[in-house]
C-alpha cells in the first residue's frame, strides 16, 4: 500500500527511500563481519548505541539488516538548537542511559556527522568508560572543512550546508517519520 505524503514545497528530495534502505543494507554488510568477529572471538555482541533522537529510524533498519545479535543501547545528545534550524549550541549535551561498556565493542550510530563533535565526544567518553573499541556509523557525512572527526562507517558524503528533514532527522521537530531525506531549501548559505 502506497503512503501519500504531504511534503512542504520548500522541501527538496535528496535521498529516496528507496536510496536510504539501499544504503542501509550496504552499511550492514560492511559492518557484518566485524559484528560477526566480535561475536565469536569475544563471545559477547556488539553493543549497538543510538544518538537520539535523529538516528532512531537509521539504528533501527540497520540493526535489523546485520546477520548477528546486537544489543541496542540508547544515548540522548544534543549540539543543536530545538527551536533554530541550522543553530548550534555551544556544547554537545550528553545524557547516558543507563548501560555498561566496559569492555564492549560498540557501534555508536547517528543520524549525521556535521562537526563532528558530538561523535568525537561520545567516542572520548565511552573509550574512558572502558570500551574495547568504538565503530562510528552516520547515515549522512556533511563535508565540512572545520569537521574534528570522520565516521568509520558513512552511507552518503554531502557538502552543502542546508538542514536535513525525514528518517529521523527534524525540522523543528516535524517530518521525522517520512522514509527519504530532504533538504530544505533556503537553510544554506548563499
Amino acid at each position: 500500500m502506497s503512503v501519500t505524503r504531504h511534503v512542504p514545497a520548500h522541501y527538496r528530495e535528496v535521498f529516496s527511500a528507496e536510496e536510504v534502505q539501499t544504503t542501509v543494507h550496504r552499511l550492514a554488510a560492511e559492518l557484518a563481519p566485524w559484528a560477526l568477529r566480535v561475536d565469536a572471538e569475544h563471545r559477547n555482541q556488539v553493543l549497538g548505541l543510538c544518538i537520539l533522537r535523529g538516528a532512531f529510524a537509521f539504528f533501527s533498519d540497520l540493526l535489523k539488516a546485520i546477520p548477528t545479535s546486537v544489543q541496542p543501547a540508547f544515548v540522548r545528545c544534543r549540539s543543536y538548537s530545538t527551536t533554530e534550524v541550522l543553530q548550534p549550541e555551544d556544547g554537545v549535551q550528553v545524557s547516558l542511559d543507563d548501560f555498561d561498556c566496559a569492555g564492549r565493542h560498540v557501534l555508536l550510530v547517528d543520524d549525521i556527522c556535521d562537526s563532528g563533535r558530538t561523535l568525537e565526544v561520545m567516542r572520548t567518553r565511552l573509550l574512558a568508560h572502558g570500551a574495547a573499541s568504538v565503530r562510528t556509523c552516520v547515515l549522512i557525512h556533511r563535508l565540512r572543512l572545520d569537521s574534528v572527526f570522520t565516521p568509520d562507517h558513512v552511507g552518503f558524503r554531502y557538502s552543502g550546508s542546508e538542514w536535513f528533514a525525514g528518517y529521523g532527522m527534524d525540522d523543528r521537530h516535524r517530518y521525522m517519520n517520512y522514509p527519504a531525506v530532504y533538504l530544505l531549501e533556503g537553510t544554506g548559505e548563499k
